[in-house]
């Protein structure tokens, strides 16, 4: 989980089965996870088109990685809109983010 500036849109594909707009994202603050400088991370939806993330403007993404992520990069897991961060949003991720792991049993 980490912020995210969104340096460039990049393509459009599929990805084992899900349509995928692929994004070059310069990691900025990390809540968890040890990703660092720049990944590319997929976004899309469900059911319909995802809007376009917006050059330059910066995000909280919580991601995995694809099956290849040297060359499908980092799934979000959020499916909903997403909207740029702001401080209210960054607080209450990085409380999500503290809280501890449990292996699912």
């Amino acid at each position: 989980m980490f912020t995210g500036r969104v340096a460039a849109f990049e393509e459009q594909r599929q990805i084992e089965g899900w349509t995928q707009d692929v994004y070059r994202v310069e990691v900025g603050s990390v809540l968890r996870g040890d990703l660092r400088g720049t990944v590319r991370v997929t976004y899309g939806l469900d059911e319909g088109t995802a809007p376009r993330l917006q050059a330059g403007r910066t995000y909280l993404f919580a991601t995995n990685a694809w099956a290849d992520p040297v060359r499908d990069g980092h799934a979000q897991l959020y499916l909903g809109e997403m909207e740029l961060v702001d401080d209210a949003q960054l607080v209450a991720w990085k409380k999500a983010a503290a809280l501890p792991l449990v292996a699912a049993q």
